[in-house]
């Protein structure tokens, strides 16, 4: 099966990783995006010029690339990445067609990206459940692979104190101020002050740095707080990202938010992650995290590496996919 995979922008370098986990599917997988992503991640899509530059029919992103029209044509499967068209020139018919939906161009306008999409796919991959239900052909829920052999666990301490590291790429919607209000809040209580340090964000402007780097940060910390905001503009949100499953995979107790706990646990079993939806239960969740054990908090980590592992990895991924999706396609 010829796999071609198609991007205009590959957010959190996640379409890359898919593509890694259709290969060890045994399928011929090409993957092409239009823009080198800034975090510089080592590993990315191969760039292909023709997908530079989009444009926006009323609320579809679109990428013309008549360049990829052979390609296209010899392909099987037509993956598109991101919520983005690519238009070859080629007509799709006989071709098994697939859009990713994963982020905020969805989730604002699902209706008109739904309206497009349905009548030219035969599956949709939805990244995060927030976005499930919203009207998209032949919906699967598959979570952002992580490469948990690659990110290899770090169970270690820093210091004496628990350190509590927050790093968002935007502070707005990861909730930046409320964690630091409740950050301080926690600093305020004798019994905890002298148990933990936070190394997180004190600015209301993301220090964003190269992925590398980014993930040295994580490494030093103990506890990541990922993120805590229920809505994305006038958009319920409330869900954890790629963040949360590298710090996971780096073997963090990992805090964040989630509003479909009982959808992931119906599609995935037992969550690791720590869930805190508002500053009050943020509050109450460090609280009892800050008042473990040593021992307490090295098994917690060692449990949530575990988790990543066995739901999120590569390999959990990649069956995942021909279950859900691929099988279906190898049929005929």
């Amino acid at each position: 099966m010829k796999v071609l995979m198609l991007a205009w922008a590959d957010w959190a370098n996640t379409g890359w990783r898919f593509s890694k986990c259709l290969e060890m599917l045994g399928l011929d997988v090409t993957y092409y995006k239009g823009r080198r992503h800034h975090f510089s991640y080592p590993e990315q899509g191969q760039l292909h010029p023709s997908l530079y530059h989009r444009k926006m029919y009323g609320k579809v992103q679109t990428v013309y690339a008549p360049a990829l029209q052979r390609e296209v044509e010899k392909a099987d499967v037509i993956h598109f990445i991101a919520s983005t068209f690519v238009d070859s020139g080629v007509w799709l018919h006989g071709k098994r067609v697939i859009v990713q939906h994963g982020g905020s161009l969805y989730r604002q306008n699902f209706i008109e990206l739904n309206n497009f999409f349905n009548p030219i796919v035969d599956k949709t991959i939805i990244q995060c459940p927030d976005l499930l239900k919203l009207g998209a052909k032949n919906e699967k829920l598959i979570y952002y692979p992580v490469d948990t052999k690659k990110l290899t666990p770090d169970f270690g301490r820093r210091s004496n104190k628990l350190l509590v590291g927050h790093f968002p790429s935007n502070t707005t919607v990861k909730g930046t101020q409320a964690i630091r209000d409740t950050i301080q809040r926690l600093q305020g209580i004798s019994e905890l002050r002298d148990r933990f340090e936070y190394v997180g964000c004190n600015s209301d402007t993301a220090e964003t740095l190269p992925w590398e780097k980014h993930l040295h940060r994580i490494r030093n910390c103990d506890i990541i707080i990922e993120t805590c905001n229920a809505w994305q503009g006038t958009k319920v949100f409330g869900e954890w990202g790629n963040s949360a499953l590298e710090s996971a995979a780096l073997g963090k107790i990992v805090v964040t938010n989630s509003l479909a706990k009982r959808t992931y646990e119906e599609e995935y079993g037992a969550n690791a992650l720590r869930i805190a939806n508002n500053p009050k239960q943020l509050f109450h969740t460090l609280r009892t995290l800050l008042k473990m054990s040593d021992s307490q908090i090295e098994r917690t980590k060692r449990e949530t590496r575990e988790w990543v592992v066995n739901n999120h990895s590569m390999a959990a991924t990649a069956n995942r996919l021909w279950k859900q999706v691929y099988s279906e396609f190898s049929n005929g």
